[in-house]
């Protein structure tokens, strides 16, 4: 059940992520077209691939033994790029007239969302720990769901290939 809990919450997260990535990153700001979010798109572009693992992942597999150890280094891997993220963010949308209010708000309550579905994830999973290392495929949630996240997945892969593009063009303007 936890399992599922944790599944539906990474969905919300998805969700409003892609509401970030579409009004502020995308339409207010265009940051891929920004050499001052330069570093922004750098944390943008790996956080696409972890996204991606994480929504084909949660919803269809149990990571016993030591997969369960490489789930644990994947978010604070994720939480390491949000704080880099967090530390930047502020100096790269200076020249665009600031980071507005509502994605401020919007990044605080995504973070505080996948939290709550890493601690969901961990008291699920903990069991597994102890189990013989293997991918068990183990849906979560109605094929519906793990549907939708297999697309988002998608899209928040492209999202990240497309940042890493841009911080490659950008490169060329960064001093």
């Amino acid at each position: 059940m936890r399992v599922a809990s944790a599944t539906y919450l990474l969905l919300l997260v998805g969700v409003l992520g892609a509401l970030d990535i579409a009004v502020y990153h995308t339409r207010a700001h265009d940051l891929r077209r920004q050499p001052s979010a330069w570093h922004e798109l750098i944390t943008h572009s790996l956080r696409g691939p972890t996204y991606a693992i994480l929504f084909v992942v949660v919803p269809n597999f149990a990571a016993h033994g030591a997969w369960f150890v490489v789930m644990l280094a994947l978010f604070v891997f994720d939480i390491a790029i949000s704080l880099w993220d967090f530390a930047v963010e502020r100096k790269s949308r200076m020249p665009m007239g600031g980071l507005p209010t509502g994605e401020y708000v919007l990044h605080s309550i995504i973070a505080m969302l996948f939290g709550a579905f890493v601690a969901c994830y961990c008291i699920a999973g903990w069991p597994w720990l102890e189990l013989e290392t293997a991918w068990v495929r183990q849906p979560a949630v109605p094929t519906t769901v793990q549907a939708l996240l297999a697309v988002m997945s998608i899209g928040v892969l492209w999202s990240g290939i497309a940042d890493a593009r841009a911080v490659v063009r950008l490169r060329r303007t960064v001093s």
